[in-house]
């Protein structure tokens, strides 16, 4: 559900009314309650925690596949269970987004489900599994991704 929030500088935000701004975003009431919901099973769960923890797997498994194919997978950034590959084309810094969505679309046909590549040419392989993921479920994710970069990438 949609829902944002704006924080700034005293004068900044006091120059509108409460509630003259709006926008798609907005603090509608049902998004509200979803997003506190929401919240509260983060907290409840030990979602946070969960993150982390899983980061630790998800990062070195990411940059070993990335040392495969070093010439095509760039950098690497990521945190907790949210990263991302840059895929170039080969031996240069030129961003390939073609060879990105070539690796995206070997994904979802093994199976695993991805954001579309994101970043200004849509180069870089967005890897965010949600919060609640488990250890296996990664684990078994890891594998079909670089199965998939093996596929493309090892041709």
């Amino acid at each position: 559900m949609p829902i944002s929030a704006v924080i700034g500088r005293s004068d900044i935000m006091s120059l509108y009314a409460p509630g003259s701004m709006t926008s798609t975003h907005s603090g509608s009431p049902l998004p509200v309650v979803a997003a506190i919901e929401s919240l509260k099973i983060i907290q409840k769960e030990n979602l946070v925690e969960n993150s982390r923890r899983l980061g630790e797997i998800l990062i070195p498994e990411l940059t070993r596949i990335r040392n495969k194919y070093p010439e095509i997978l760039g950098c690497i950034h990521g945190r907790g269970l949210v990263a991302g590959i840059q895929v170039v084309k080969k031996g240069t810094r030129q961003p390939d987004s073609d060879m990105a969505q070539k690796i995206n679309e070997k994904c979802f046909h093994k199976g695993l489900l991805m954001f579309a590549p994101v970043g200004i040419a849509g180069e870089c392989l967005k890897i965010a599994p949600p919060l609640m993921t488990t250890e296996e479920a990664l684990r078994e994710g890891i594998k079909v991704f670089e199965e998939a970069c093996d596929e493309i990438l090892g041709k």
